[in-house]
């Protein structure tokens, strides 16, 4: 998967860090290489990345590379968004969100 500038691909070494530690908001995708809806919801959250520059960083996770961060995050379903505030989760979203609803969801943890 190719990542638009500004989307980091996330891996359990570095949750803490990137995550959990952040002063930012993040958002962050789960999803898999042989999941159609990952890949249809994808352009969405890309999209997201520009919009919020400066305000959220983004990042992803394969959950076929990265089962115990998976596991570690409650991701039951996929494609899964979690906006991530403070290590705390604020908004956890499964299934296919289009641009206007993700941005939504953003919104609510960053105002």
């Amino acid at each position: 998967m190719k990542l638009p500038e500004g989307v980091v691909v996330l891996h359990e070494a570095d949750w803490e860090r990137q995550v959990l530690s952040s002063p930012d908001t993040v958002i962050v995708g789960f999803w898999a290489e042989w999941c159609i809806p990952c890949h249809m919801a994808a352009p969405a959250l890309e999209s997201a990345a520009p919009h919020y520059r400066g305000r959220a960083r983004f990042g992803v996770v394969n959950v076929d590379e990265e089962p115990g961060l998976a596991k570690r995050c409650d991701v039951k379903g996929l494609p899964t968004v979690l906006v991530m505030q403070r290590g705390e989760v604020c908004q956890r979203r499964v299934g296919l969100m289009g641009r206007r609803r993700i941005r939504g969801v953003i919104d609510a943890c960053l105002k």
